[in-house]
């Protein structure tokens, strides 16, 4: 498995915490923590110009979180127009549209956020999560283990935690 997480800005500790989560439930064979870069589209040619970089032949699992999902959902774009595939888990992208992004997964620290979130309707995704009793945006993302909440893919939706959610995603395929 490839994955790359686009962070957004805060913290290193809570994306550290957030990755300690994760890892307990997935070993991915090739990991990207993409750097906040101050120019926009900066991110796909420095992930191509590591010495690991992501193979095109192989699906490119992409976690984005609050600003970073503007990132990801560039170099995802980008990504697929270069023959690549991807899936990209958008979480906590409140407001940002993903048009033609042929799998995104959304996920939202309340149902208000999951509510406004779509453009025009949540069926249009291929999964949703959101919290429920609502979680703080940061704690969201530091400990997805602990946010419960309802989620779905490809099913109706069913009581479970947002880790769960990202690893039921990150197993799909």
């Amino acid at each position: 498995m490839q994955l790359l997480i686009c962070p957004g800005y805060h913290s290193t500790h809570l994306t550290h915490k957030f990755l300690q989560s994760l890892l307990t439930l997935v070993t991915p064979e090739r990991l990207w923590i993409l750097p906040i870069w101050p120019l926009p589209g900066a991110g796909l040619p420095w992930l191509l110009s590591t010495q690991q970089a992501p193979k095109k032949t192989e699906l490119l699992y992409v976690i984005g979180f609050s600003a970073g999902v503007v990132a990801a959902y560039s170099l995802v774009m980008a990504w697929q127009g270069m023959g690549g595939s991807s899936r990209l888990i958008a979480v906590d992208g409140w407001g940002m549209p993903l048009p033609g992004a042929p799998y995104v997964y959304r996920m939202s620290h309340d149902r208000w956020t999951h509510d406004t979130t779509y453009f025009p309707t949540a069926d249009e995704s291929q999964g949703y999560f959101y919290a429920h009793p609502a979680v703080e945006h940061l704690t969201f993302w530091q400990s997805p283990q602990i946010a419960k909440g309802i989620g779905a893919l490809g099913t109706g939706p069913r009581p479970m935690t947002a880790l769960e959610f990202i690893y039921a995603v990150l197993s799909s395929d």
